[in-house]
């Protein structure tokens, strides 16, 4: 960061990439309420404020979604703090944005090959997955609607991770997801980049990013 950084605002409990709301208190038909801070995601996000002036900042916004159960019935109501990437400028704001996914054949033959050899097969899925992604662009958006701090309404924040939105944010966290697999053991296919292995014979453990 550069010396005229003056003001660091550290969120301790503060979800960056989606936060709650309590099902009874809103519908489709009400206006939604300012988000609460909640646990998880970027418990411990630090960011840092700059002047808007001197820097090329993002919007970010609230994308709300009503979550339902089985029977259609309402049970969460969800709100998503995202970067409005589409006023990103290559070049400035981004370089690569390419991100491997396993291709549909890859995934087939991994089925095929653990029903051939009786391996266990299990899935899973990364919560707010994009939100683990490291920058390493400087990337500065402006304060969220229901969080601006009082007398720095004119700073823009500095990102240190990556928010959904962005260009950048499947490429961080496909680096972030590599560096720990690779940190595991595995390796990845030469032809395949989305497809890991480690391990040999009745001791492989393989794996796979589809998304």
């Amino acid at each position: 960061m550069e010396a005229g950084t003056d003001f660091v605002v550290e969120y301790p409990a503060m979800e960056l990439g989606a936060r709650h709301f309590d099902a009874d208190t809103v519908d489709g038909s009400e206006e939604l309420p300012e988000p609460r801070r909640s646990r998880g995601g970027h418990t411990r996000d630090v960011t840092r404020c700059l002047d808007a002036r001197s820097r090329n900042s993002s919007t970010s916004g609230w994308v709300y979604k009503v979550k339902k159960n089985a029977a259609g019935e309402v049970i969460k109501h969800k709100a998503r703090l995202v970067a409005k990437g589409y006023v990103q400028q290559p070049g400035v704001d981004f370089d690569e944005v390419f991100a491997p996914v396993a291709r549909i054949e890859s995934v087939r033959l991994l089925l095929a090959l653990a029903a051939q050899e009786g391996w266990p097969v299990h899935h899973m899925d990364v919560k707010s997955a994009f939100l683990n992604g490291e920058l390493i662009e400087e990337v500065y958006v402006r304060q969220p609607p229901g969080f601006t701090v009082a007398g720095h309404e004119d700073k823009v924040l500095h990102l240190d991770k990556a928010l959904y939105g962005l260009r950048q944010a499947p490429r961080a966290w496909n680096a972030k997801l590599d560096e720990t697999l690779v940190a595991l053991g595995f390796s990845h296919s030469a032809s395949e980049h989305a497809v890991y292995a480690r391990g040999k014979g009745a001791s492989r453990l393989l794996a796979h990013r589809r998304r």
